[in-house]
């Protein structure tokens, strides 16, 4: 009886924890790492208690995640010894020893979850409790010109709880699937008569909808939509609800172009802006020599060099990405170490910014080609896994982790700790779901 007590509350206790991150992600960095440490921590505790089975079958997946730890320590190492003494061969060393957390974090997750100690449906009903409150929360501060913390509202782009981080439209594009998925995962909501469960959709999609538009991030509301036509191929039998939500989110954004002049310039130059990032070195951005003077501070940091000719760039990241393909050029096959972009971008170019704005191209440049083919196996990997296990329940992981790392798009960091605890996190519950067989 009291192996049964316990065993129950390491599950309630530890699926608490891993449902937390939704709100951890809203409370900011310290939140997210002290939620890091806690299920480490408690990981700890359970395998060494006598009373829990500490076996650990190590699989494929897992051990691609080992070479991708040694690979960052083998490329620290290799360009530490090629830096001179000083400030920055000591910031190489600490960020990459300080990475190792999302590693231990990683394999403290499959213990837990292989031990049975979590039931998504915790996960499911947190992640869909905080997209509508950060939805209803940017709906309120586009009326009232603050949120209910106090956050003013800024023109075209509306943060919600994030304060002067405007990143609430990432924030909903990781998490706002679930919701979608609570009315028909959930028994409870599935009994509900459809006549009743089905309007209740309707207006939990329109306030998401409304917060992702509001948003204002653009990619995330276009990677959202892709996601849902995702879902919509892959379930026949509930493709009504991904095809209403389209709908919705549709008539919203028509809705809000109409009566709002600034949603309206904000994403109706979003077509000028896609056209002029594949167009970067078209002559019309070209800069004369003589005019380079009398540019402004802020154009400045919008120009590149390129076959000798200076450019000015149509958007910021339009520079990143080229700086970060020229950056990579300069350690094509073993890259500079991580968060190295920001020391070895100012020796080919005069306006770098901390990271070149791409997963892909921060990788190829801090990890080189070895690193980047490393990572795309794992990602490859894991999504062929659970695409072909044809669990229900794995689908809504595996397409936002898809969502998150797709590579036609501007990011943050790969290894800032938002993005890489979410990447690891999403790697380790899906990998650990793939062996439970209690699920379906």
């Amino acid at each position: 009886m009291f192996n049964k007590i316990t065993s129950l509350n390491n599950h309630l206790f530890s699926s608490l924890l891993i449902s937390f991150f939704p709100v951890s992600f809203i409370l900011g960095n310290s939140a997210i790492n002290l939620n890091i440490f806690l299920i480490i921590l408690y990981s700890i505790f359970v395998f060494f208690s006598k009373r829990e089975n500490t076996d650990i079958n190590f699989i494929f997946i897992d051990k691609l995640i080992i070479i991708f730890l040694f690979y960052i320590s083998f490329v620290t190492f290799l360009n530490y010894l090629k830096l001179p003494d000083g400030d920055q061969s000591d910031q190489l060393i600490i960020k990459s020893v300080s990475y190792i957390r999302y590693f231990i974090f990683y394999f403290a997750l499959r213990f837990l979850i292989n031990k049975n100690f979590f039931d998504y449906r915790f996960f499911l009903l947190s992640s869909s409790i905080c997209v509508i409150f950060v939805s209803l929360d940017i709906v309120f501060q586009y009326n009232f010109g603050r949120d209910i913390f106090g956050f003013e509202a800024v023109p075209r782009r509306m943060a919600g709880p994030f304060g002067d981080e405007l990143i609430a439209g990432g924030y909903l594009s990781r998490f706002a699937l679930f919701l979608i998925f609570l009315f028909f995962i959930f028994k409870n909501l599935k009994n509900i008569q459809f006549k009743i469960r089905f309007p209740l959709y309707i207006i939990t999609s329109t306030i998401l909808s409304f917060g992702l538009i509001l948003a204002g991030n653009r990619v995330p509301f276009l990677i959202f939509l892709v996601m849902v036509f995702l879902c919509f191929v892959l379930f026949k039998n509930y493709r009504i609800f991904f095809i209403s939500f389209f709908l919705i989110s549709i008539c919203s954004l028509i809705t809000l172009i109409k009566f709002d002049e600034g949603v309206k310039k904000h994403y109706g130059a979003f077509q000028t802006k896609i056209i002029n990032f594949v167009q970067p070195f078209s002559e019309d951005k070209k800069i004369k020599n003589e005019d380079l003077g009398n540019l402004t501070k802020v154009e400045k940091k919008y120009t590149f060099t390129y076959k000798g000719e200076v450019f000015i760039a149509p958007t910021v990241h339009a520079k990143e990405f080229y700086t970060g393909f020229k950056t990579w050029n300069e350690n094509k096959f073993f890259g500079g170490g991580i968060k190295s972009f920001r020391y070895n971008c100012p020796k080919v170019f005069v306006n770098c910014n901390n990271h070149p704005h791409n997963y892909y191209l921060e990788i190829l440049t801090d990890l080189g080609l070895l690193g980047f083919f490393i990572i795309i196996s794992l990602f490859a990997y894991v999504f062929y896994k659970a695409y072909i296990s044809k669990k229900i329940i794995l689908i809504p992981f595996w397409i936002i982790l898809f969502g998150e790392v797709f590579p036609l798009k501007t990011t943050g960091s790969f290894f800032s700790t938002s993005n890489s605890t979410f990447i690891f996190l999403f790697l380790s519950l899906i990998v650990s779901m793939l062996g439970r067989k209690d699920l379906n």
